[in-house]
């Protein structure tokens, strides 16, 4: 399926979700990992909208989606000993195979909500 624009989609079929990853061009294993991932927070919390919804009730399933991943993922624990350990953002990311950026968004909302 080709989803150039978001590269992935998360859909309410039938009372449960269906994940779409953008197949147009490729993707690195941590960028298909958090892809599905946060689709797959998507599904899990009933976090769906349409191309109608307001733009506050998209942001707020994206950002529920992007926590659900985070807390999945990135657990606190592991990304604050890591970072006790001196180890880089983009290692972290390695080490737990995901994207630098998520390894940011989570250390911000674990600093954010203690």
């Amino acid at each position: 399926m080709a989803l150039p624009e978001v590269r992935s989609v998360a859909l309410a079929v039938g009372g449960s979700g269906v994940v779409g990853l953008d197949s147009s061009r490729p993707m690195t294993r941590a960028e298909e990992q958090a892809h599905l991932g946060h689709e797959l927070g998507h599904c899990l919390y009933g976090g769906f909208y349409t191309r109608s919804s307001p733009y506050d009730i998209v942001e707020r399933h994206e950002v529920r989606a992007d926590r659900w991943y985070i807390r999945h993922a990135i657990p606190r624990k592991t990304l604050f000993r890591l970072l006790r350990e001196g180890r880089e953002v983009w290692e972290i990311a390695e080490m737990l195979d995901t994207t630098e950026e998520y390894v940011w968004q989570a250390y911000c909302y674990y600093r954010e909500n203690r």
